[in-house]
């Protein structure tokens, strides 16, 4: 199904104006067409989905002066119906947490003794194995919703559909202990740039969709989100200075 919609811009003084905003357009993943004018200052697009003023203001971001003056009557963003932060919003989340904590405790006890490397080690495969299975149920809404705050998804939106791939590869690859420099390097990178996305979300104060869950939860944006790619991020860190 195409939607179309037309959003009056700012900043279009050219034909050179005209050009580039078109072109950036139609990079977009859900962007089938597009038609810019100087007179009205206006872009005319056809989407596979509807796009909120804030997520076609994102997408023009790198071109730098062109924005969203307004907006024809559109769907509602998700963000907009997302529930309060508390205990309760976030008990998905920490209920997920809970349970690679009592598995791992698990199997401690059964070894008779806790290895605090390779607990660590585990926890890292069992969240980036678990957390990709939940993305991966709706891969479309994910990269939609990652690319909203990620730093690299928001240039290159095929990263959105690459990173849950990426979590399940190196879920697995500390399950099975294959190459730990490489996959704590790699883990660190990966961690880092996500967290400077989220710092930059939280900073902003907007209703921003946490996509860490996909699109199964409506997870709003906050400090959890935060200290849950700290901790992840610290961890690989942790885990590159002991090797």
């Amino acid at each position: 199904m195409t939607h179309s919609q037309t959003f009056p811009l700012t900043g279009l003084t050219c034909a050179s104006c005209v050009e580039k905003v078109t072109t950036r357009l139609l990079l977009h993943t859900d962007i089938t067409a597009a038609t810019v004018t100087l007179s009205p200052p206006q872009a005319q697009i056809s989407t596979r989905t509807p796009l909120s003023d804030d997520a076609m203001n994102d997408w023009l971001q790198p071109l730098g002066k062109y924005r969203v003056q307004s907006a024809a009557p559109a769907p509602a963003s998700p963000a907009s119906a997302l529930p309060e932060k508390s205990v309760t919003t976030y008990r998905p989340l920490l209920l997920l947490l809970a349970y690679l904590l009592l598995v791992i405790a698990a199997l401690s006890i059964s070894h008779g003794t806790l290895d605090l490397p390779l607990a660590m080690r585990l926890f890292m495969g069992g969240f980036f194995v678990t957390f990709s299975f939940f993305k991966l149920l709706d891969l479309r809404g994910f990269a939609d919703a990652y690319r909203s705050y990620d730093l690299v998804a928001k240039a290159l939106p095929s990263y959105g559909f690459i990173y849950p791939f990426i979590e399940l590869s190196l879920g697995l690859a500390y399950l099975m202990n294959l190459g730990p420099l490489w996959v704590n390097a790699i883990t660190a990178l990966v961690m880092a740039v996500s967290l400077a996305g989220v710092l930059r979300a939280v900073i902003s104060r907007r209703a921003i969709r946490c996509a860490c869950l996909g699109t199964v939860f409506q997870l709003p944006m906050s400090t959890v989100t935060i200290i849950e790619d700290g901790l992840m991020l610290a961890m690989a860190l942790s885990a590159l200075l002991q090797s």
